[in-house]
């Protein structure tokens, strides 16, 4: 009996957790975007209508809950969403719904980074993530995809056919800055693109990113320094400092990653064209800085994440 009641009260203690968690984020959603004005018209022949609001809502729930496409997110809003979510949207409508509202998905995105203060960070750690979408098929053979190609991940020892996230963090592991490319791009030309967030400051990325002559026009134009580990043959090699530094603060974006693949599913979006694939990759990085958002507020540890809705 003492088991049972203490089972009991976990559960309960749980459920009150999940609850205040669901009101934050409803809250945070309310103040970027807030909800209509007066009651919608209700009876027959009064069309439905689905506000930006909720749709921001639904979507970050349910990226946040580890869902990835409509079909599978409108049974589980329905299943435990009720209360919030009375009236659901068909998956095709939901689907137009999300991809005409990518722009705004990102600036909430961009929001949430400006509340925790990311402007105010000189450093940033850089790398790129495997995002396969086939790994037998090739492009252009019955798919609707047209920028994947073909690419090879040195640290996952992969060849696959998709594309290539390129991510900027911050020291704590936070995203800045992201963007897909195909596969077979090389590292260092994303350069440029991942340190354009940074205002004089520092890049911390691995041998992808050894390339001397624009890491010294990085240096002389916009004050940047591109710090990164030597191949085995390249002399001078870094020193203790710079090598403590790098092998201390790259733990942070592979953190990042992780659960970028674990609970978001970047690796496996489940999309059937580029568009399709880009929308559900910018819903799955707003919804990750939204849950970083959220821990910050709740006293957590900024990257525990994948505990929130779980």
């Amino acid at each position: 009996m003492i088991h049972r009641a203490i089972i009991g009260e976990n559960i309960k203690t749980a459920k009150q957790q999940h609850q205040q968690r669901v009101a934050l984020l409803c809250q945070i959603v309310d103040d970027f975007c807030p909800p209509p004005l007066g009651k919608q018209q209700q009876g027959p022949g009064c069309p439905v209508t689905f506000h930006d609001n909720m749709i921001l809502k639904m979507e970050m729930i349910g990226r946040l809950s580890g869902i990835k496409g409509e079909t599978e997110l409108l049974r589980h809003l329905g299943r435990h969403y009720s209360h919030l979510f009375p009236c659901l949207p068909s998956q095709s409508w939901l689907w137009r719904r999300l991809r005409a509202l990518m722009p705004l998905v990102e600036r909430f995105r961009r929001h949430l980074t400006h509340l925790l203060g990311l402007p105010l960070e000189d450093t940033r750690i850089i790398d790129t993530v495997p995002m396969p979408v086939f790994k037998t098929a090739r492009p252009g053979r019955g798919n609707g995809f047209d920028l994947i190609a073909w690419g090879y991940c040195a640290s996952k020892d992969l060849y696959y056919c998709g594309f290539k996230l390129m991510l900027s963090v911050t020291p704590s592991g936070i995203p800045d800055f992201y963007d897909m490319c195909s596969a077979q791009h090389h590292d260092i030309n994303a350069l440029e693109e991942l340190v354009s967030t940074i205002v004089q400051g520092l890049a911390l990325g691995d041998k992808g990113f050894i390339d001397d002559e624009r890491h010294q026009y990085l240096l002389e134009h916009s004050d940047i320094h591109v710090l990164t580990y030597k191949r085995t043959n390249q002399h001078p090699q870094i020193g203790v400092l710079e090598k403590w530094m790098l092998d201390k603060y790259r733990q942070r974006i592979e953190t990042t990653g992780s659960q970028l693949v674990d609970l978001m599913h970047i690796d496996q979006l489940g999309a059937k064209c580029d568009v399709g694939w880009a929308k559900r990759l910018i819903g799955a990085m707003t919804a990750f800085t939204l849950g970083i958002y959220l821990n910050f507020l709740l006293g957590r540890d900024l990257l525990a994440v994948k505990a929130l809705f779980a």
